[in-house]
């Protein structure tokens, strides 16, 4: 199997009030409230299809890989409904599918070799895609370099 070392900047985004979306402003500048995201880029397939290079928020916190419905549509996933439902960031209980997929790191032509992980589609909501623990953090050691906004992946090899 080709796992191999990246290093992807995090993903710029301005933060948006809920009910009128538009933009917080930063209280002491008077510009729009900036925030960083460690998505990383990656493709997620089928046996029936493949998605354009795509984005996935690498989420320490979440312990599986989340795609959103209209995802799992286009590859035209078997969705099974799953037994117990998924937790998600703010606590509540969300009723989710289960399937299958492959997933591969990169972009540019440079790719780790496609990995099959049970992805979860929550009934409810559309998430981004989210890059949870398993296996990916299996795979790589991963640092989260916050003051520069990247993230160091470096294949994990056992001593």
């Amino acid at each position: 199997m080709s796992v191999i070392d990246f290093q992807f900047n995090y993903k710029r985004d301005i933060v948006i009030e809920y009910k009128t979306r538009k933009p917080i402003l930063d209280a002491t500048s008077g510009n729009p409230l900036e925030v960083f995201y460690p998505f990383i880029p990656c493709t997620i397939s089928s046996e029936r299809r493949k998605s354009r290079s795509t984005e996935g928020l690498l989420d320490s916190g979440s312990d599986r890989v989340v795609i959103p419905r209209a995802l799992a549509k286009f590859l035209e996933l078997d969705l099974e409904p799953a037994a117990i439902p998924m937790k998600v960031a703010d606590g509540r209980d969300v009723d989710r599918f289960v399937s299958k997929v492959d997933i591969a790191i990169g972009r540019g032509g440079r790719f780790s070799d496609p990995v099959e992980v049970e992805v979860s589609v929550p009934a409810k909501g559309n998430p981004p895609v989210i890059i949870g623990r398993g296996p990916i953090f299996r795979q790589y050691k991963i640092t989260f370099i916050e003051a520069e906004n990247r993230l160091e992946m470096k294949a994990y090899r056992k001593a």
